[in-house]
């Protein structure tokens, strides 16, 4: 059985968001805020290591 990837955004500046939609960051107190967030497509919920 194939899992179905899900697009989800995650921001990378710190403040570990993630969204199911495609949107800017709205932390005031991340560095990337009010940057797009970034598209992925994991499917285990580790974002292929983003926050590590």
């Amino acid at each position: 059985m194939k899992v179905k990837n899900m697009t989800h955004y995650i921001c990378t500046g710190g403040c570990k968001g993630v969204s199911e939609e495609q949107k800017n960051c709205g932390a005031e107190d991340c560095s990337k805020h009010d940057q797009p967030l970034t598209a992925c497509d994991c499917t285990d919920g580790k974002h292929n290591g983003a926050f590590d």
